[in-house]
């Protein structure tokens, strides 16, 4: 698994994962601002960089791991853009509808409203950004107020 947690470049991996943005156009001063820290030479010098390989390059890992790619890098401008996965066409793309005896589920294993009996292509990438984080009570009633209100 993809990690970034503890690398100058997570508040990169924050800051993309959060936008809710299919592409962003970001200059190597934004980058700097966003990690709070200065970008390498090599990075205005060499397109390599930027390239979209994880291995060893925490730099891509950040971006990688929030689902985008990068594209257009142009050092002379110092700007670089960031591309969403599957983006323009988006995360919802809907397949032919189950059949009624169909075992089949959607990957989040919910039907969403309007879309009962059908099968989502792709999830968005921020599910499952929780699994291994929050630990649920079992038989704690959720729905329940946190606290009651004095009564007078």
């Amino acid at each position: 698994m993809m990690t970034t947690e503890g690398t100058k470049y997570h508040p990169l991996f924050e800051y993309l994962l959060f936008s809710g943005q299919g592409r962003h156009r970001m200059t190597f001063s934004e980058i700097e601002k966003i990690i709070g820290g200065s970008l390498p030479p090599s990075a205005r010098r060499r397109e390599e960089w930027w390239s979209n390989s994880p291995n060893g390059h925490s730099q891509a890992r950040a971006w990688m791991r929030a689902s985008y790619r990068t594209s257009q890098v142009d050092l002379a401008n110092e700007t670089v853009d960031f591309v969403l996965e599957g983006w323009p066409g988006g995360y919802r793309k809907l397949k032919s509808p189950l059949k009624a005896d169909s075992s089949e589920q959607s990957p989040t294993g919910m039907s969403e409203p309007g879309q009962v009996g059908y099968k989502a292509e792709r999830t968005h990438p921020l599910f499952g950004i929780w699994v291994g984080k929050v630990t649920l009570i079992p038989g704690y009633d959720y729905t329940k107020p946190a606290f009651e209100p004095d009564e007078a």
